[in-house]
């Protein structure tokens, strides 16, 4: 079985031979050009030969072409730190313009995207990372978002309207160039990042939005529900069922549901299972493989796809990522061992 069918069939709730596994990461400085980020995904990807390659553009490539600033600083996250935000304040909504997607630093992701397909056409189904218009919004005003739903909530919801454009017309440029799925990330999605109120008129109509207008271009469509501090609460009741997903995606080795139970709310194939800043970033080849069949077992075999809950760190030994690989790749569903 493909790569492509063994994907296919794990959405559809349907297992085979091995369960499939994706590992993702950043590549700090080098993924800040097109021909360095595809270089580095594509060598990870030969390395390790996972079964769903997700693109992992550099942590405020959004943010670039609407007048921010971003640097490596060293975070073990291998994301960008911003440097300088675009929104300094209230009426600086009003004059920011929506970017070319073509162009500019969405237009080296989408060239990325180019480069990988010429590996990975056959080879491995891929997803681009698209951050949801929340997301971007709150990153380029140096995480102010609240703040503005609070005081300006007219000129928010306006801002809010055009980011998310920018990113569906940036998702579908990355489809076109050649990747076959979308990762879309949520960085308001638990009940500490934002409150219910505010979720419910900024955050969910604005994913859903994203989601109801990408839905029939992608051939999966893949949810990551962050969660940034152990135990957080993470909201899947709505969003997660939305139709058009595939899968979701969370910390949950940390947060307050396991991929069991994040199963059978959102009614999708979950993603996780790698302890990715526990075990698997500090504890030998051994300690990995056992985290993760412990992992696989208490999930249960279908709708699963053994991933980070979010990505993993640049410091992570590679013995270790050799080792759950190997080791997922030991389990027999069939057997059940």
């Amino acid at each position: 079985m493909s790569k492509y069918d063994l994907l296919e069939q794990t959405f559809l709730g349907n297992f085979d031979e091995r369960i499939p596994i994706s590992i993702w990461k950043h590549h700090p400085e080098v993924d800040r050009s097109p021909e360095g980020l595809a270089s580095e995904e594509i060598k990870f990807h030969k390395k390790f030969n996972h079964d769903l390659l997700k693109i992992s553009f550099f942590g405020h490539y959004p943010c670039i072409d609407f007048g921010c600033t971003a640097e490596y600083d060293g975070a073990i996250t291998g994301s960008t730190t911003l440097t300088s935000a675009a929104i300094q304040k209230a009426s600086d909504w009003e004059t920011l313009e929506k970017p070319d997607v073509m162009a500019g630093e969405f237009g080296n992701q989408v060239r990325a995207v180019e480069f990988i397909k010429k590996y990975a056409h056959g080879v491995v189904p891929t997803m681009a990372t698209i951050f949801d218009g929340p997301m971007v919004t709150d990153k380029i005003c140096d995480k102010n978002l609240t703040k503005y739903m609070d005081e300006n909530p007219e000129i928010i919801e306006s801002a809010l309207d055009m980011i998310t454009d920018v990113m569906i017309d940036f998702a579908r440029a990355t489809l076109e160039a050649g990747a076959d799925g979308l990762f879309i990330a949520s960085q308001h999605s638990t009940q500490a990042s934002v409150s219910d109120e505010h979720y419910e008129k900024f955050i969910l109509p604005q994913d859903q939005k994203l989601i109801s207008k990408l839905h029939g271009k992608a051939n999966f469509m893949v949810m990551h529900l962050h969660a940034r501090d152990p135990g957080e609460v993470v909201r899947f009741d709505k969003i997660s069922r939305t139709l058009g997903l595939d899968g979701v995606n969370w910390e949950d080795q940390t947060s307050s549901h396991s991929l069991s139970e994040g199963r059978k709310i959102s009614r999708k194939t979950v993603f996780g299972g790698i302890d990715h800043n526990g075990i698997f970033r500090t504890g030998t080849p051994e300690e990995a493989s056992e985290q993760i069949l412990k992992a696989v077992e208490e999930a249960g075999y279908e709708r699963l796809v053994v991933a980070p809950g979010c990505v993993i760190t640049v410091d992570t030994p590679e013995e270790n990522i050799r080792a759950l690989v190997d080791a997922v790749r030991s389990i027999d569903p069939y057997k059940g061992q």
